[in-house]
């Protein structure tokens, strides 16, 4: 199933099909390995991996002075096709069929990476529907303003009825000035306090079990996502401090 012509049935160019393709084969690798695999001109190799990046199907950390690329959660295909490019059955099925080819490939291939990257607002969008399908508890601190307008506020009622669906307890410490937004999350899974302070910076914190998420709002916005259960550990316990000085 792993065939470039059923990539292109799911939504993606045809370079963009070889270039997954190649990044599929090697499980990781950096740019300059699959520009050697695929024959194609450096640009259009880089310029690939960004329009990749940007669907949330594959992701990067940097190693020095140069990025190592690799295959994003697998699940990543199906819900890049169920967010955007068709919910055709046909197309499902093939990326699912794909994505257990992915799994059964990264299990092979030994993985190192405990970081990775997500940037745009696809990247955005893969990461909060991976916080709705781990279904655990998680808390947040941070989020300006910033983040209502550059995802819109139905992005994020529609994600807190996932969430509240799912009954996902949520601790938040938030900047002020999403306090009046803040009335449209109120319910018995959702406990909101806020900083006393003036001074916002553009980021927001998720902490999770054995991952901690920052994001920087900026109009590109990016995600940091650490897998590391002791820093997940250090962050719950930073956010404990923070929750017990907040003001409701």
């Amino acid at each position: 199933m792993l065939k470039q012509e059923n990539l292109i049935k799911l939504g993606l160019n045809k370079n963009e099909a070889k270039v997954y393709l190649s990044l599929i084969k090697f499980g990781e690798s950096d740019a300059n390995q699959i520009i050697k695999d695929t024959k194609f001109h450096k640009n259009i190799v880089y310029d690939n991996l960004d329009k990749l990046i940007n669907k949330g199907l594959i992701t990067y950390i940097s190693d020095g002075k140069k990025r190592i690329f690799s295959i994003s959660s697998s699940e990543m295909l199906v819900e890049h096709i169920d967010d955007g490019l068709t919910k055709l059955n046909e197309k499902r099925e093939i990326a699912v069929e794909i994505a257990k080819e992915i799994k059964k490939r990264k299990r092979i291939i030994p993985q190192k990476q405990e970081a990775a990257i997500f940037r745009g607002k696809e990247g955005i969008r893969a990461y909060h529907k991976w916080t709705i399908k781990n279904n655990k508890p998680y808390s947040i601190f941070g989020a300006p303003k910033q983040s209502l307008e550059i995802m819109d506020e139905h992005f994020w009622k529609n994600f807190t009825a996932k969430r509240i669906e799912k009954k996902i307890n949520v601790n938040m410490v938030f900047n002020p000035s999403l306090r009046s937004f803040s009335e449209n999350l109120k319910n018995k899974y959702t406990q909101i306090k806020f900083f006393n302070r003036n001074f916002e910076p553009l980021t927001q914190t998720d902490v999770h079990e054995d991952k901690v998420a920052i994001i920087v709002w900026s109009e590109t916005p990016l995600l940091f996502l650490i897998e590391d259960k002791e820093v997940a550990k250090s962050y719950k316990a930073y956010f404990n401090e923070m929750w017990s000085q907040g003001k409701k």
